[in-house]
Parts: structure tokens; C-alpha cells; sequence
């Protein structure tokens, strides 16, 4: 099983400089001891949209390694 997680992000860049963006990981929970699997940095600054999309990929167990190609349709 998968457990998808939005993960608070403060970052920078020249040209927006410090700002908060939310990234997406990816965790096996096999029964006694979680792994992290991926983690996509800077999805969303919005928190909201950042929960919806692990929660479906959560209830759709989405495979993580398909997890870049769902990040890059929902940003586009």
C-alpha cells in the first residue's frame, strides 16, 4: 500500500525569492516500517489542490513511479 503526503516547503529563487510551495511523497506502508519511495519537490503553492491530488493518488494506489507523469498533468 501507498500512502501519498503534501510536504511543507520554504524556498527561494532569484527571481521570486522566499516563497512556500508544497511537494509530494510517496510512502510504502508495508506493516512494521514505512519507507519513502519519491518525493517531487515544488508541485503547488496551494495547499489545498497539494491534499486533493495525494488523497486521489492515495485511494487510487497510484504506482509511484508514475507519480512524475501525474505531477506533470496536474501542473499543466
Amino acid at each position: 500500500m501507498f500512502l501519498y503526503l503534501p510536504v511543507k516547503q520554504q524556498l527561494y529563487q532569484e527571481d521570486l525569492g522566499n516563497y512556500i510551495s508544497y511537494g509530494i511523497a510517496a510512502w510504502k506502508l508495508p506493516t512494521l516500517r514505512p519507507s519513502p519511495c519519491i518525493f517531487i519537490s515544488d508541485v503547488t503553492p496551494d495547499r489545498r489542490a497539494a491534499v486533493h491530488l495525494c488523497r486521489q493518488c492515495t485511494v487510487g494506489q497510484l504506482d509511484p513511479r508514475q507519480l512524475e507523469d501525474v505531477v506533470e498533468d496536474f501542473i499543466l
